[in-house]
């Protein structure tokens, strides 16, 4: 039986949507080629058993009676269950740790904010920037790992909604390593199989009362 992933989407429509930690584990499943079945949760419209199995909360995978919500303890069972190919980890949790919520801060920062908050996010880019540039071009090295997995779709809503919203891109100059990671991530099968677009992920944080 192949297991079910369980995603913010449009079931009439059979369209995935925003939800970076979703993306995070479709990414992983597709890396290790691990067939599975997608199912679509719309969340205007949440079904009674997701209440039941993860508090109403997505991502969730299920194979056949077994249920697990949570994407951290998706991908280590995923790991666990599917070993080869390895996305086994070995970045430090401090390079990664205060990349989304540095970029949520400056997202939603008042005008009185604005200042700090971006002196925040890059930050922590240049963290992620100093890491790849001496590890790279992936987190994984030369292939995906599971902080791939995990930072890739973060980082996609970070500079698409940072870009639309603040009208702050990333420039390649000054973050080369990180420049040429979303080149080579939106190349990569896997990411081509989950690529929900940009407009979605627009769309997703104006919903959050992005402006």
């Amino acid at each position: 039986m192949k297991p079910h992933s369980n995603s913010t989407g449009d079931p009439a429509t059979n369209t995935l949507l925003d939800c970076p930690f979703c993306h995070r584990v479709l990414l992983t499943l597709e890396a290790k080629n691990v067939p599975y079945e997608k199912e679509y949760i719309d969340f205007a419209n949440k079904p009674a058993w997701l209440q039941e199995k993860s508090g109403g909360k997505v991502p969730v995978i299920n194979d056949g009676d077994f249920w697990l919500p949570d994407s951290d303890k998706i991908v280590e069972w995923l790991e666990q269950q599917h070993p080869q190919p390895s996305m086994a980890s070995s970045v430090p949790a401090d390079v990664t740790g205060g990349f989304f919520g540095a970029f949520k801060g400056l997202l939603m920062a008042s005008a009185e904010e604005a200042a700090d908050k971006k002196a925040a996010f890059l930050g922590e880019l240049a963290k992620v920037e100093a890491y790849l540039a001496a590890h790279g071009p992936f987190f994984g090295g030369d292939k995906l790992d599971a902080t791939d997995a995990s930072m890739a779709p973060k980082m996609y809503h970070a500079l698409t909604a940072l870009g639309h919203f603040k009208g702050l891109e990333l420039d390649p100059a000054k973050f080369p390593a990180m420049a040429k990671y979303t080149a080579l991530m939106k190349e990569q099968p896997a990411w081509k199989a989950t690529d929900y677009g940009k407009e979605a992920v627009v769309r997703g944080w104006a919903a959050h009362g992005a402006h």
